[in-house]
């Protein structure tokens, strides 16, 4: 049976870590809009990883629903450099307890360049800055998302597939 990396990527930090993921274990690698449902038999082990916007992981309803029977690994990759706190918001905003009881969840640090973003989600994203901006009194929090507008962050490295590895090679998966 043959084993897959899946990814959903907006920006390139998720298609970073899919590449390095699947040239380590020797796996098959595809953009998750190019595979089909029906190929889920064909692979014994599959991996998915996608970016997280506004705390939703992108296609990761479809991805749960698609997988609800077939027990897989999920990484997550978004802008915070492996804050515990944010990676929780990150579970409880796109997973049920027993869909983490079931699919193994990995989190690598990405980045945040909100040059990147277009269209609609700029449009949002300037508003939020520009109130943001107005407000007194601003929390950590709030003067860290600032700081992003202005100096972009990039958190990707290599390290951080580490775990993943160890998993599946601990699994004996690969």
């Amino acid at each position: 049976m043959k084993n897959i990396v899946l990814y959903k990527s907006r920006y390139g930090n998720t298609f970073q870590y899919a590449t390095w993921i699947a040239e380590a274990l020797h796996w098959e690698i595809r953009e998750f809009s190019e595979f089909k449902k029906e190929e889920i038999n064909e692979y014994q082990n599959i991996i998915f990883g996608t970016g997280v916007y506004i705390g939703k992981m992108n296609q990761i309803k479809k991805v749960l629903k698609w997988f609800e029977d077939k027990s897989i690994i999920i990484f997550a990759c978004a802008g915070n450099n492996n804050v515990r706190e944010d990676i929780e918001v990150i579970k409880r905003n796109n997973f049920t307890e027993e869909q983490l009881a079931f699919h193994k969840f990995f989190y690598l640090p990405g980045g945040v360049d909100f040059s990147k973003v277009q269209g609609l989600f700029k449009s949002m994203l300037n508003v939020f800055r520009k109130v943001l901006e107005m407000k007194k009194n601003k929390t950590e929090e709030q003067k860290a998302i600032l700081e992003g507008f202005y100096h972009p962050t990039n958190y990707v490295d290599k390290k951080h597939i580490e775990p993943i590895l160890a998993f599946v090679q601990k699994s004996d998966i690969s």
